[in-house]
């Protein structure tokens, strides 16, 4: 993968592709996701969940959906509900695999590419912004200050190789 400007992705640029602690096993597991831009037909029919060490594996189409509220006829409406810039993978709801406890607070990505780029972000000297204005949903911008900050660099690489390893 070509070097990433953290200030020019944003955390749903790696839903596609999720690493999630398996809710029965707690092994690493795959979520295949969609984009979120996605229509709710595509999201229905793509997104499944797979867990290749118990063998539990489920997809979206088949969970229940959620209940948003009632029409002024009474009808139901329900739909889903995509949990975005949390540590859990947008879908299902499932704890994401790489996840770091800091002093300066929980670190995560979504999969080892979402990582790398937090990774280089952390190690690059001179960080430079993408040019975009209002650019506030990206990477760069949403990490915490001290995962930012210089002074905290070998700490966070540390954490970050051995969460490398714990896969």
């Amino acid at each position: 993968m070509e070097s990433v400007n953290a200030y020019s992705v944003q955390n749903s640029d790696f839903i596609e592709r999720i690493d999630v602690l398996c809710p029965k096993c707690q092994k690493k597991a795959l979520v295949i996701g969609a984009m979120a831009n996605a229509s709710r037909d595509e999201i229905e029919e793509r997104v499944r969940f797979s867990c290749s060490s118990c063998g539990y594996a489920i997809r979206l189409a088949n969970t229940p959906k959620v209940l948003f509220y009632q029409n002024s006829r009474g009808k139901a409406v329900y739909g889903r509900v995509l949990h975005m810039n949390v540590p859990i993978d947008p879908f299902f709801g499932f704890s994401v695999w790489y996840q770091m406890d800091t002093v300066h607070g929980l670190l995560w990505a979504y999969n080892e590419q979402h990582l790398e780029v937090i990774e280089r972000h952390i190690k690059d000297q001179h960080r430079r912004r993408s040019g975009i204005l209002y650019m506030n949903r990206s990477i760069g911008s949403r990490l915490p200050k001290g995962v930012s900050s210089s002074k905290n660099r070998d700490y966070l690489l540390k954490l970050i190789q051995r969460a490398k390893k714990r896969s």
